[in-house]
């Protein structure tokens, strides 16, 4: 007689916040739920609690079949869709398991998050692979998800340990209670021959793995971590509406959240009304000064609901952001250190903020003092330098093709002594920057490894740098690059942490190609800083 083959479950797994296991009411929405019911269960305390569900009535188009001829009874549904939650006392832990749609019985803000995704990291091969999620705050947050159809490393996933963070693997699993296959987001999940008297040693090895170091392919998963708890969020905006009280705005920045076209504009305004002025620069000092003006409180759900608007023209709104999206700000709280860009908190760690800043220490400064910016706009400020210092050459605004015919580049915006190639930039905010850092390394590698671009660079470059043969590759090591960054702060200390993240992976890049790197602050004029225009009476 042929073995009866066992059913396979999948089972997914949450873990409840510390505390919860005294109030059940804080986990699950009870007013969702019929009756729980108490369940015997090896080793464990179980409750099922079924969500409840009302019979739905076909949607009305059903009608046109039905007064037409008579049709069998439920063909077209009436089904119920079943979900529940079945909670799991262990080691004064809350384990929920969700089925069908019970995830819905579940309160968000009462699970531990990434308690899945830690427990696949202790679980899964890091050579076995099959799938991750995750997101990149180089310039915004893209969110991408990455799989193949063959057991992959981590990093042949394509992950860059610096500037992405996990949200979820997928991968060959080493533990064999947990089955072949792991999957970790804020849920563990598994797929798995099993009973309910068996959940107590699956408990148990998820906890235990949950509360584990990382192993260490995976150790740089703790650099920088999203907050997603609600109660840390809260919290956090305290600290920054402390700050706000105490005048400290040195860890604070206003810019814009994602890349502007800012030649299109003439500045941004907190409202539409004629009088209000419009400014040239997003400052934190003029914001303050209209909430002040206006006596709104300077509290962090005020920035939330306050508009800034990107100005044309003709003084019309283009494109608007809440102020709270336009926030950069580094809070510490002990020996934590939290950031916030583009309306999201990060935690980061320590460790690898200290990293960062002794790379950056190592940073040549650029030996050439720029005159003082004070220009409106930045090809403005090129032109100028470029018509009066000795030795340099305009490049601003001279695209160059780079791969389609679609796709152009900026090479650079100056040329000094021939070989320096410099790029400029107003400091607005971290994204701005971000797109510096990444024009400066991807031109530069393409002016080394692409010869069609160097051919078609070639008709483009002043008389005294252009190549003698645009077949042969330069010798990158008579070259500098320089990142020169408009700005009265000290740089690179006083830039934003994202923004030191990306220079630090641009200069590595441009050093393995073994290009010369340096950095340049350009002063601003103080008048630049508090120019303003209004709307013109009609």
């Amino acid at each position: 007689m042929s073995k009866i083959k066992k059913r396979k479950e999948k089972l997914s797994i949450y873990l409840a916040k510390t505390g919860a296991e005294h109030d059940i009411s804080k986990v699950i929405h009870l007013e969702k739920s019929i009756k729980p019911i108490e369940m015997d269960v090896s080793g464990i305390g179980a409750t099922l609690y079924v969500k409840k569900e009302s019979l739905k009535p076909p949607p009305p188009w059903v009608k046109l079949f039905t007064e037409h001829q008579e049709l069998p009874e439920n063909l077209f549904g009436n089904r119920q869709t079943v979900g529940a939650a079945f909670v799991a006392q262990l080691k004064s832990r809350l384990f929920i398991f969700t089925f069908g749609t019970g995830f819905h019985l579940v309160k968000n803000e009462a699970i531990e998050r990434d308690f899945g995704l830690r427990v696949t990291l202790n679980s899964v091969d890091p050579d076995k692979l099959r799938s991750l999620d995750k997101a990149s705050y180089d310039h915004n947050p893209l969110n991408s998800r990455t799989q193949s159809s063959i057991d992959l490393g981590i990093f042949d996933l394509d992950v860059d340990s610096e500037m992405d963070m996990l949200y979820a693997v997928t991968g060959a699993s080493k533990v064999p209670i947990f089955g072949s296959q792991v999957t970790g987001r804020d849920a563990l999940t598994l797929f798995l021959e099993t009973n309910l008297n068996e959940l107590k040693n699956i408990l148990l090895e998820a906890l235990d793995r949950y509360e584990s170091d990382l192993p260490k392919e995976f150790e740089w998963f703790e650099n920088i971590q999203r907050i997603k708890d609600t109660d840390i969020q809260a919290v956090l905006d305290l600290e920054l509406d402390d700050a706000f009280s105490r005048k400290n705005f040195k860890n604070i920045w206003l810019g814009e959240p994602e890349i502007t076209d800012w030649e299109s504009q003439i500045g941004y305004s907190f409202d539409l009304y004629s009088k209000t002025p419009r400014h040239v620069v997003l400052q934190i000092k003029d914001l303050v000064e209209y909430f002040n003006t206006n006596n709104i409180p300077l509290e962090s759900d005020k920035f939330k609901s306050q508009i800034i608007h990107i100005n044309d023209n003709e003084y019309n709104s283009t494109k608007k952001w809440s102020a709270y999206r336009c926030l950069y700000a580094e809070v510490s709280v002990g020996k934590e250190q939290y950031i916030l860009r583009n309306g999201q908190w990060y935690s980061v760690n320590i460790d690898f903020v200290q990293r960062i800043d002794k790379y950056l220490e190592e940073l040549d400064t650029y030996a050439f003092e720029f005159p003082t910016y004070s220009h409106d706009k930045e090809e403005d400020y090129n032109d100028f330098v470029a018509k009066t210092q000795n030795n340099i050459e305009l490049m601003d605004k001279k695209l160059t093709q780079i791969g389609s015919p679609y796709d152009k580049i900026e090479f650079c915006d100056l040329i000094r002594n021939s070989s320096e190639f410099i790029h400029i930039k107003y400091y607005r905010s971290s994204a701005t920057l971000s797109h510096l850092f990444s024009q400066g390394s991807v031109a530069s590698e393409a002016f080394i490894s692409d010869s069609s671009f160097r051919k078609r660079l070639n008709e483009k470059l002043p008389n005294s740098t252009k190549l003698a043969c645009t077949d042969t590759r330069p010798d990158p090591s008579s070259y500098r690059i320089v990142y020169a960054i408009a700005t009265n702060r000290t740089i690179p200390q006083e830039l934003p942490f994202f923004s030191k993240v990306t220079l630090k992976n641009a200069i590595k890049v441009l050093k393995t190609l073994n290009y010369n790197v340096s950095i340049s602050a350009i002063k601003v004029n103080p008048e630049l800083e508090v120019k303003k225009k209004c709307k013109p009476k009609k």
